[in-house]
This record gives C-alpha cells, sequence and structure tokens, in this order.
C-alpha cells in the first residue's frame, strides 16, 4: 500500500512541475512574444509594399541597395551620436567581434569578443524595426554586477606615527568573477560575462549574483503582466570577452553609460 502511495505522490508531484513550467511558459514566454508580433505585424501592415509580382529585376536590386544603405547610415549615425558624449562609452560591434571603449569618437582600448548570443526574437525582427530599436546610443537604465564598480582600497591604520610615515603598498581587493547586466528602456538587455568558465572567486559570490539575475527577470516578468498593454519580450545580447578586459570595461563606464549595439544587416 505504501509503495503505491508512493508512486501516486510521484506522478503528482511531476504533475504539478509540469503544470507550473506550462504556465510559466505561456505567462512569460508566448504572451510577450505573442504581443510584441501583434504589435510589429501591425506596423509593418501600415507599410504598404508593391506586390513581387510587379517588381522587375532591376526595381528589386535598386530596393536592396536602398534597404542596405539605410542599415549602414543608421549604423554610423549611431557612432557619430556616441562621439558626440561627454563620458566613455562603449561600442559593441557584433559583425567584426569588437567591443571598443571610446571618448569623443578616439578608441581607449579594444576587447575581441569570444562569443556571442542574440536571442531569437531580434534576430528574427524586420531589418528596419531592429534598425530603429538600436539606431542611436542607448543609456543604461539598471544594471546587475557581479564585482563593484569601484573597487575599494583596503588599508591598515598606522598603529603609531612612525608606521605612518612608512609607505607601504596597499591591499588589492579580491579579484571575483565578471559577469554584468545592462537594461535599457527598449527591452534590449546586454551581458557582458568573462568567457573563463573557471571561477577566480567563490562559488558563493557566483550563486548570489546568480540568484539576483533570476530574481530580476521574474521582477520584470511580474511587473509586465499586471500592464496588459506591455510588450514585455527582452531582446537579449550576450558577449564574452576575457575576464580582465570584461572587468576593465566595466569599471571604466560612467554610472549610466551610453552604449551603441551594431548588429550586421544579416545574422545567423
Amino acid at each position: 500500500m505504501s509503495h503505491n502511495i508512493s508512486k501516486r505522490s510521484i506522478f503528482a508531484g511531476a504533475a504539478i512541475i509540469f503544470a507550473i513550467a506550462l504556465i510559466s511558459f505561456a505567462l512569460f514566454g508566448l504572451l510577450p512574444v505573442r504581443r510584441d508580433f501583434k504589435a510589429i505585424s501591425a506596423s509593418l501592415m501600415a507599410q504598404k509594399s508593391p506586390d513581387k509580382q510587379t517588381i522587375t529585376k532591376e526595381r528589386e536590386e535598386m530596393i536592396e541597395k536602398i534597404i542596405s544603405l539605410k542599415h549602414n547610415e543608421a549604423l554610423l549615425k549611431s557612432a557619430l551620436d556616441l562621439s558626440k558624449g561627454d563620458s566613455i562609452s562603449l561600442l559593441i560591434n557584433i559583425k567584426d567581434s569588437i567591443a571598443t571603449l571610446s571618448f569623443k569618437g578616439v578608441t581607449l582600448f579594444n576587447s575581441k569578443i569570444s562569443y556571442i548570443y542574440l536571442s531569437k526574437g531580434l534576430k528574427k525582427l524586420p531589418l528596419s524595426v531592429r534598425d530603429s530599436l538600436l539606431s542611436a546610443p542607448l543609456e543604461v537604465k539598471e544594471e546587475l554586477a557581479s564585482i563593484e564598480k569601484y573597487p575599494v582600497v583596503i588599508k591598515k591604520a598606522p598603529k603609531d606615527t612612525t608606521e605612518a610615515n612608512i609607505e607601504s603598498a596597499p591591499i588589492l581587493p579580491v579579484q571575483n568573477d565578471v559577469f554584468v547586466l545592462f537594461s535599457f528602456e527598449n527591452r534590449v538587455i546586454l551581458e557582458i560575462n568573462q568567457k573563463e568558465k573557471r571561477l577566480a572567486g567563490s562559488k558563493a559570490a557566483w550563486r548570489a549574483y546568480k540568484r539576483e539575475y533570476r530574481d530580476w527577470f521574474l521582477r520584470k516578468n511580474l511587473l509586465s503582466l499586471k500592464n496588459p498593454d506591455s510588450r514585455s519580450y527582452n531582446y537579449r545580447i550576450e558577449i564574452q570577452l576575457a575576464r580582465e578586459d570584461a572587468r576593465s570595461i566595466y569599471r571604466a563606464l560612467p554610472l549610466k553609460p551610453n552604449v551603441v549595439i551594431a548588429l550586421p544587416r544579416f545574422v545567423d
């Protein structure tokens, strides 16, 4: 009898977990995507396009050139706008796999991007919608980070005046792992993470960041459910850099920095 009850309990528990997963997918996956799909479809339907059967090959090639030129113009405009800022900014060049720190158009630091992830929703966007989404420098509205913005240098207080007069090297802070999330107003999320799989700091610190990361997304999703008109799908971009490069870039950027994300016309 106890064996049967145990089996029933297992099946009941599995059913509950499956139901929770299904509801979560519907609420946080399907609904946001459906809302965005409706909004984008309405926007595209408003733009009348000629019937493909009536377009000659020459005209089709001309249209393709115009689309390509407009895309390149959007990228150049973003870079130009970025150079007008009064603080250090960040350019993510997906095509060339380079992350660049710049100040007034002058390159301060380059880092090779070793890994790039683009969410499927971002890949599927029509080029005109994607360009409008990333057509200007994006100002960071919220951020999460596994490291402190400004490193704290610990220096022991001198015991007496003699020790105070002796210059000693400060104790450097613990070098923790680097995971950063930038959130922008247009629902684009940029994650800058270290490429190293082996942790430099403690596992407890990494778990604390991942917990904060999950809680942040859960809070965002719950808030979007309260507003039926909210388009809550997040266009997520993740890049991975060498740990030291990621740390240097994050700490060099000011609070609420400007970021330009340059995507090529065709993304895989």
